[in-house]
């Protein structure tokens, strides 16, 4: 099959079809897209080398499995199923997993791609197929409201108009909560408002205007820190930001001014999928440009420009 591979460069190569092993399944990709992670991964995040790609929809084909003929998307984290964090309801903290993509499993930047069949999910028929590839970014916007009460009274800065930073911003609008999308490129600052969302370049941010939550999914080192200036005491400080060179941060403010860092990454994918079912997220105007399979490496340029939203690959 034709796979895109990262061994220090990326090249389109012919590499054999992978093999589910038992529990797993084959599936054709139909619609993948490119991340900012796998952007950071060829900047030498993670270590990896291999087959990108974790973001996709695609058809089961192996004839065994209950979901074959189906159109899937899948979660990322493969489990063990028997380590502790698996058997307390943490399977995608693992202490044996791999990370489609990312870490030691094959990606989707592939003819074909292998999962755990406990993985997958089928998409709506009403959700068209270059959608359904936002399923994993949307639910790692949703896993936000999954690991912290968000009051309707609370204001929220969310730091970033980009790929992800666009879908956290959709979905805090369904809180009813009052929120502000910043960003210093002008492109996507327009582009946000376009949405209707609330949106402002970050340069006209004052120094003394705060927020009770502040998200970072800037993708930038400095992201952490431009939220955690902006954060008031005891408030909520919600990092979405995984780079090659991660900056070091100031520990005494988190100290001194009491302050709730939380970590956030995967999130579950039923309620992804209903969203977008109930086109409750817009997230068509999102696709940039969607290139054929041989463009994959045009494709990573364009994915790397700063008026790139999300770039996706028809398989």
């Amino acid at each position: 099959m034709k796979a895109l591979v990262y061994d220090g460069k990326l090249s389109i190569q012919q590499v054999p079809d992978p093999v589910p092993a038992q529990g797993e399944v084959l599936i054709k990709v139909r619609y993948s897209s490119i991340c900012n992670t796998d952007l950071e991964i060829i900047q030498g995040y993670m270590g990896f080398k291999g087959i990108l790609g974790h973001e996709f929809v695609g058809e089961v084909v192996t004839e065994k499995s209950r979901y074959v003929g189906k159109d899937v998307v899948g979660e990322i984290n493969i489990s063990c199923g028997h380590c502790y964090m698996c058997q307390t309801g943490r399977r995608s903290h693992c202490t044996n997993r791999s990370v489609l993509g990312i870490f030691e499993h094959a990606g989707t930047f592939a003819d074909y791609v292998v999962l755990p069949e406990k993985n997958l999910h089928v998409v709506p028929p009403n959700v068209e197929l270059p959608n359904a590839v936002f399923t994993e970014p949307l639910a790692a916007a949703l896993e936000i409201f999954e690991q912290t009460k968000i009051n309707p009274t609370d204001n929220v800065f969310i730091f970033g108009a980009g790929k992800l930073g666009l879908l956290i911003a959709q979905v805090f609008r369904l809180s009813g909560c009052e929120y502000t999308v910043f960003d210093i490129n002008p492109f996507k600052v327009e582009f946000a408002r376009g949405l209707g969302l609330p949106a402002k370049n970050l340069r006209t941010l004052l120094p003394d205007e705060r927020a009770e939550i502040c998200v970072d999914c800037t993708g930038s080192p400095d992201g952490i820190g431009v939220a955690m200036n902006h954060l008031r005491p005891r408030g909520k400080l919600i990092l979405k930001t995984t780079v090659a060179d991660p900056a070091k941060i100031d520990l005494n403010q988190i100290v001194v001014n009491e302050l709730n860092i939380i970590g956030s990454r995967c999130g579950v994918f039923e309620p992804a999928l209903s969203l977008l079912s109930q086109k409750l997220i817009d997230v068509e105007p999102l696709i940039t440009k969607v290139f054929p399979f041989d463009k994959l490496e045009e494709a990573f340029k364009l994915a790397a420009t700063p008026e790139s939203i999300k770039v996706l690959i028809r398989h």
